[in-house]
């Protein structure tokens, strides 16, 4: 599944292990380390719950089953310096659980998605007393994250308590289905952490005015210093000119200080190292395509772009307007530098190109991953 706590307790497990820490998964069902009883859906976790909800008196139950859950985690706990609890210290699932853990004396990270206290869905649960209290109460001991501003809100009206947000995260290069044979090639060129990505995908030939590319990234990059321009294609086949245009327009990205912004991908490798699939993954991380052809008899990469759903940034072509339309940003086909890298900087500033460079920025799991652990840390003491 995409989304959901649990997708995000994988993407956890995953992303921590990954980082070198030991991580242990434990719950009622799923694939990891199973204990029947912290099931929601566990029938005596469930008949309990609904009697809570009714408010029936049910304490001695109640404790006979924390005390039983106690037992059970007793032995994961001993192994482990921590607990990251998804949704059990404010959400009354499973309200032995939570108990069992508050009592358990091993540090505890409550990471919230949602509190039942603020939220009118579970108002049979909004009474006074034990085990009620638990849902608007923090424990002691227990350390809380929020996934959102707005949780981190409910968390402080509500248990009175500081938090930290600590955001949910998309693993984008999973998202798009990038292969890990495209981010073994690409993965040390930095193309992964561009912001924006600017993909050319044309071979290396003189009448694609690429020297106008490379330049024009230079000048956009003063404002978006993450950019990273990409050529894709391999050097034109039928003219030796197309070394000599190489070897003139590796120099220009030399002088221009632009070795580390402008990749040609030819260099990585002979025979070509890019195929169809990869050529479809660029199209999907691009944050936009630009074309500074002089000349072309059709415009492919116009309808390639746009059923990736990427601006397409382009010389003033006839072939170009006629696939295009009116839907592509244009410069003259003699357009200066300074030009393209104005067309270009509109494009990236629609309301889609801002949402995508702000999830790069803030939600992707590589950036939030340092967040995850600052808080294991403090909850650690």
């Amino acid at each position: 599944m995409l989304g959901g706590v649990e997708s995000i307790m994988e993407s956890h497990r995953r992303l921590l292990a990954a980082a070198g820490h030991r991580v242990r998964v434990v719950a009622g069902r799923g694939d990891c380390e199973l204990i029947p009883e912290l099931d929601s859906r566990h029938p005596e976790v469930e008949a309990l719950t609904d009697l809570l909800a009714a408010g029936e008196d049910v304490r001695d139950s109640f404790e006979s089953l924390s005390s039983r859950i106690g037992e059970a985690i007793a032995g994961p706990l001993r192994d482990s310096d921590l607990v990251i609890a998804h949704n059990v210290m404010t959400m009354p699932f499973n309200l032995p659980l939570t108990a069992a853990l508050a009592r358990s004396g091993t540090p505890v990270l409550a990471w919230t998605h949602d509190l039942a206290w603020t939220n009118p869905r579970y108002a049979a649960f909004h009474r006074e007393g034990f085990p009620y209290r638990m849902l608007r109460e923090p424990a002691p001991g227990v350390r809380y994250a929020a996934i959102s501003e707005r949780v981190r809100r409910q968390l402080e009206s509500t248990l009175d308590i500081g938090a930290e947000v600590v955001p949910n995260g998309v693993d984008r290069l999973a998202l798009l289905r990038v292969r890990q044979s495209t981010r073994d090639l690409l993965g040390p060129t930095g193309i992964f952490e561009a912001d924006p990505l600017i993909l050319v995908p044309f071979r290396v030939t003189t009448r694609k005015r690429l020297e106008t590319a490379i330049a024009a990234a230079g000048i956009a990059a003063a404002e978006l210093p993450g950019l990273k321009l990409v050529v894709s294609g391999p050097l034109g086949p039928h003219s030796r000119a197309n070394s000599d245009y190489w070897a003139r327009l590796s120099e220009l990205t030399r002088q221009l200080e632009l070795t580390e912004r402008v990749i040609f991908l030819h260099e990585l490798g002979d025979p070509h190292p890019v195929d169809d699939e990869m050529i479809a993954e660029l199209y999907q991380l691009a944050a936009a395509v630009l074309l500074t052809s002089e000349s072309e008899g059709f415009g492919l990469p116009v309808l390639e772009a746009g059923l990736a759903r990427v601006p397409v940034v382009c010389s003033d072509l006839d072939v170009f307007r006629e696939v295009a339309g009116e839907m592509a940003w244009t410069f003259p086909v003699d357009a200066s530098a300074t030009i393209v890298a104005e067309v270009l900087h509109l494009a990236l500033s629609t309301k889609q190109a801002k949402l995508q460079s702000r999830i790069r920025e803030r939600y992707d799991w590589h950036h939030v991953l340092p967040m995850v652990e600052t808080e294991i840390k403090f909850a650690l003491g």
